[in-house]
């Protein structure tokens, strides 16, 4: 694992400094793991005055907090991000500096970064320098599917675009809701857009709408993914009020598990959710994941994946020496094999390297390990839209897309808008 490097100041005693640390809640399990790592930071330098205060944010208010923060004279010295526009945004304003071994001279060069699954890094660099560090797990998005209702009506998960459609179809001949989708917050029905537009048109369709390019939202490979949304719409897909009711609320995955409906688009968090909700249902096998299907004649690969590549810990600007020391040594907590066991232990797959028979080993090793090779193996792996591109797009684009979704909308309508929006016209 990484070294964790002293200034030659330090033999005559490591830095003094307290630090403040803002993260947004991970849930009790991870706030309880690291206020214990902070703990044991501070219990590891005897004799020092290294202090760290922990804060736990809950809610979508700790954005403005964060900013607000990462903005005054004195920040806290480390915050919570996602990756992507967002955090590109803090680094223009010069509010966060690039990692680097503490005390050494290789700002954006940390030499942690080979600890971690290279895919996961890269919504995080920028000018090649890293600056976040992941820190809890990562969450790629994959069709859930009920098997026994599968096995039922004689199916195997479709592996084409055009085999899905015609299992709609069959599924809704024997009433039974084809795909579970719960759209009232609107981000859940985006990896429905995510996912087309990158088996249509690869990687590069969304890559043009990221670096603002004029008309991005006209191109053929996002025009022909919203009309393939409608498609599903139009062909019953969904259960019926799907755009008035949330992901949230659980009854869209409670849909799948009862075997009322026979999958589901979302992300891995939702694995121990059921989990926690029907144990049997996992434990026994009965939940599949599959890859998203790939469409005739597209330019994507089927191992790309759209999510979450993971969620960071940055590093404020405008800290002391010591201050920016001590944050980086106990940032190195974070890249070990136990830290990754203990993200295992609540059912998130580590973006730790090597890790891979961990988690194989653990109680929902069957659902998880398969996720972390996919990760691993990914050629490509595309932040989420919302997150990556930052709500100045992302408010408009979920908003518009959900008009799509209801039908009250065309693609050509949803870029016409959304254009205007690109060039800030």
């Amino acid at each position: 694992m990484a070294a964790t490097g002293a200034p030659a100041a330090e033999a005559s005693g490591v830095p003094t400094a307290s630090i403040n640390v803002w993260w947004a809640s991970g849930g009790t399990d991870l706030d309880n793991l690291w206020a214990g790592m902070i703990k044991s930071f501070e219990s590891s330098h005897p004799g020092d005055t290294v202090n760290i205060e922990y804060q736990s944010v809950a809610g979508e208010a700790y954005r403005a907090k964060f900013l607000a923060g990462l903005a005054s004279s004195k920040p806290p010295a480390l915050v919570i991000s996602w990756g992507g526009g967002p955090l590109e945004e803090y680094v223009k304003a010069g509010v966060v500096q690039p990692f680097a071994d503490p005390g050494m001279n290789n700002a954006g060069n940390p030499s942690w970064k080979s600890d971690f699954l290279p895919v996961t890094l890269k919504g995080v660099t920028f000018n090649g320098k890293i600056y976040g560090m992941p820190f809890e797990g990562t969450q790629p998005v994959f069709f859930e599917y009920n098997k026994s209702v599968f096995k039922k009506y004689g199916l195997s998960f479709p592996s084409t675009w055009p085999e899905l459609l015609g299992d709609v179809k069959t599924f809704n001949s024997h009433s039974i809701i084809p795909i579970a989708l719960g759209n009232a917050d609107n981000w859940e029905g985006l990896m429905y857009l995510e996912y087309l537009t990158d088996r249509i048109g690869g990687p590069q369709a969304f890559l043009n709408v990221e670096a603002g390019d004029k008309g991005a939202w006209s191109e053929p490979a996002i025009q022909k993914a919203l009309t393939d949304i409608q498609l599903l719409v139009n062909d019953k897909a969904f259960n019926v009020g799907y755009d008035s009711v949330s992901w949230t609320t659980g009854a869209p995955s409670a849909l799948l598990y009862s075997g009322k409906a026979a999958m589901q688009l979302m992300g891995v968090w939702d694995v121990s959710t059921i989990y926690s909700n029907d144990a049997s249902f996992v434990k026994s096998g009965g939940l599949g994941l599959a890859s998203f299907p790939t469409v005739p004649g597209g330019a994507g690969n089927i191992g790309d994946l759209e999510g979450n590549t993971s969620v960071y810990s940055i590093l404020a600007s405008h800290l002391t020496k010591a201050q920016t020391y001590v944050a980086e040594q106990f940032m190195t907590y974070f890249d070990t094999k136990g830290y990754a066991q203990h993200l295992i232990s609540t059912a998130t797959v580590p973006t730790i390297a090597g890790v891979g028979n961990l988690i194989q080993s653990s109680t929902l090793g069957r659902y998880l390990g398969p996720v972390y090779e996919s990760v691993e193996k990914a050629p490509f792996f595309q932040y989420s839209w919302d997150q990556y591109l930052g709500p100045t797009i992302a408010i408009p684009m979920l908003d518009n897309l959900s008009k799509v979704f209801e039908l009250s909308e065309t693609p050509a309508q949803l870029a016409a808008v959304m254009n205007k929006f690109q060039t800030g016209s």
